[in-house]
């Protein structure tokens, strides 16, 4: 299964990099949601200065939260097009030909969660970088982490970010494998976005919520993953649950969606 699964994650990658204007956009979409949510939604200057680290989970400004925020946004995001991309395969017979080859189903699944996974670390290290570099420019403001993130702290990050990747392209591509239809795949997936995106701390803090909404977000997959980074890129003392539960709830959500796409793949891609 491995000599499988790599060969298969490596056309899905080589799909991926030989379609530059997706690299393109990989570099552009989150200068646009950094641009335009991070800087015109200055959401600090409503708040006395002495208060903002409490009310932005110890970041020292709106776009230092929101930064850390965007980088389980843009995993949700990517993870939607893993399973997009099924569907697509489906509808061109690539699907097909997988049916009747002599290969584990469960390596369909899993080399699109690992590509999927390697493509939103990768996403995600770019919007680091340029959260980073807001603030070389006069005028705009810029993430600032503390001052005693070290190497550690960024072990604990791109791990928080591998477990949501993994969990979130396990729950697409199961979708994407239970679902033919490309105009059905596309109204799931709206659905689902953005009620996962807007009803989690991913981009604003839970207690700018109303009652209702902040008991939904401490469920979502999203809020386990931006509090778990919060404290590994700003130390933040008080967060909405210690980091140890925050990364025992994604791995187990990993696990059960990579298990839940593998069953898909057993039962949808049957050669009979």
């Amino acid at each position: 299964m491995i000599r499988e699964t790599y060969a298969l994650t490596v056309r899905e990658l080589k799909h991926w990099y030989r379609i530059k204007i997706q690299i393109f956009m990989t570099l552009v979409q989150p200068i646009i949601w950094l641009g335009l949510f991070g800087q015109a939604f200055n959401l600090s200057a409503l708040i006395p200065p002495a208060l903002v680290p409490s009310y932005f989970a110890g970041a020292p400004n709106y776009f230092s939260f929101l930064a850390v925020g965007m980088l389980a946004v843009i995993t949700l995001f990517t993870s939607m097009f893993g399973g997009m991309s099924l569907i697509w395969d489906r509808r061109f017979g690539f699907l097909t030909k997988l049916r009747v080859a002599p290969i584990p189903r469960g390596s369909v699944p899993v080399s699109r969660i690992i590509s999927t996974m390697l493509r939103a670390v990768f996403q995600g290290i770019v919007v680091l970088l340029i959260a980073l570099a807001f603030g070389l420019v006069s005028g705009l403001t810029g993430l600032t982490v503390a001052s005693s993130f070290n190497g550690l702290d960024l072990i604990g990050l791109l791990v928080t970010m591998i477990l949501l990747a993994l969990g979130f392209a396990g729950v697409f591509i199961s979708i994407g494998l239970l679902i033919e239809n490309q105009e059905t795949m596309f109204a799931v997936v709206n659905v689902l976005n953005l009620p996962v995106m807007f009803a989690s701390a991913a981009m604003f803090p839970l207690n700018f919520m109303p009652t209702w909404l902040q008991d939904v977000a401490r469920y979502n997959p999203l809020t386990w993953a931006v509090d778990a980074a919060r404290v590994f890129v700003f130390h933040n003392t008080n967060p909405l649950a210690p980091v140890w539960l925050n990364m025992t709830a994604l791995a187990l959500f990993a696990l059960a969606m990579v298990g839940l796409s593998i069953f898909a793949a057993r039962k949808k891609l049957s050669a009979t």
